[in-house]
């Protein structure tokens, strides 16, 4: 686990440092912040490598807009994340965080189960198109092999001919169906091209409109970020006031404990006075009775 050590380093700066005896901290996903970037020089804030911490700022779950130092080694050699400079949010608002993410995750998860939809029927329209284009493709070598083996017979007889007539008539009006069945092939190849067109054009329209929808939610973020750093800046503005509230409290405090303390001495006198004076009064009242 990630522990500070409060002890100062070597040149009596009052750094914090830090060490992982366990894995580092993973640091979650950023987002940029021109008002707190850079090297945390000024935080005095050090990582194990003895270097000053980088300035980041939180966009990951109910952790976003968080402010944090992280190490700033890049590479496999980061000791990953070092200490949050703000606190956690106050509950409602990681509630209403964690809602907008996971409506992000949902479209995101949406979106991909569409792209697999789409994608799986592009390849079964893909793998009907390439069946029919192999049939398509074997009937005109067929077609083709027949004739080659009609032309290189040798004419015998006007019977031969007679019967080759026949045959090539019969081999036409093959030929004929065999033609109707290749351009209903055709028709439907044709249809296929235009329902993957129209899949395609689809896939691109949903994508358009999914980027659009996370631009909208990334857009709403942005605004509950801006929202919440406000509403910190607010707490803050309050929580000054209210130390100085009760810092004159405290002085009003001393200021009357210090008048009940003299109430309590003027007291002690005037009862001290009091019992004097009563001794007085009866030693006057004895003489007055001797008298």
């Amino acid at each position: 686990m990630v522990s500070w050590s409060d002890s100062e380093s070597t040149d009596g700066s009052g750094a914090q440092y830090i060490s992982s005896d366990d894995s580092p901290l993973k640091i979650p996903a950023t987002i940029d912040e021109p008002s707190f970037e850079g090297l945390a020089d000024d935080l005095n804030v050090i990582c194990e490598h003895g270097n000053p911490g980088r300035k980041y700022v939180a966009f990951e779950g109910i952790s976003t807009g968080r402010r944090f130092i992280a190490c700033a080694t890049e590479g496999v050699g980061n000791c990953g994340l070092v200490k949050w400079v703000d606190e956690h949010w106050p509950e409602h608002l990681q509630n209403a965080i964690h809602k907008l993410w996971l409506m992000y995750e949902h479209s995101q998860h949406e979106n991909k189960m569409a792209c697999l939809k789409h994608s799986s029927t592009v390849h079964n329209l893909t793998q009907q198109k390439k069946e029919l284009q192999e049939t398509y493709e074997k009937l005109v070598e067929d077609v083709n092999n027949l004739l080659d083996y009609k032309d290189s017979q040798p004419e015998v007889n006007q019977k031969n001919d007679a019967e080759n007539i026949s045959v090539s008539v019969e081999s036409s009006m093959t030929k004929d169906v065999e033609i109707k069945k290749l351009k209903a092939v055709v028709d439907q190849l044709k249809k296929i091209h235009v329902a993957q067109a129209t899949v395609i054009r689809n896939l691109k329209f949903n994508h358009l409109k999914e980027k659009e929808k996370l631009t909208s939610d990334k857009r709403t973020l942005e605004i509950c970020y801006a929202d919440l750093k406000k509403e910190k800046d607010d707490l803050k503005k309050e929580k000054d006031k209210l130390d100085c509230c009760i810092a004159e409290l405290m002085k009003v405090k001393e200021k009357l404990t210090m008048e009940k303390s003299t109430l309590a001495s003027c007291i002690v006198e005037l009862k001290t006075a009091g019992d004097s004076n009563k001794r007085k009064l009866h030693q006057i009242k004895a003489i007055c009775d001797e008298d």
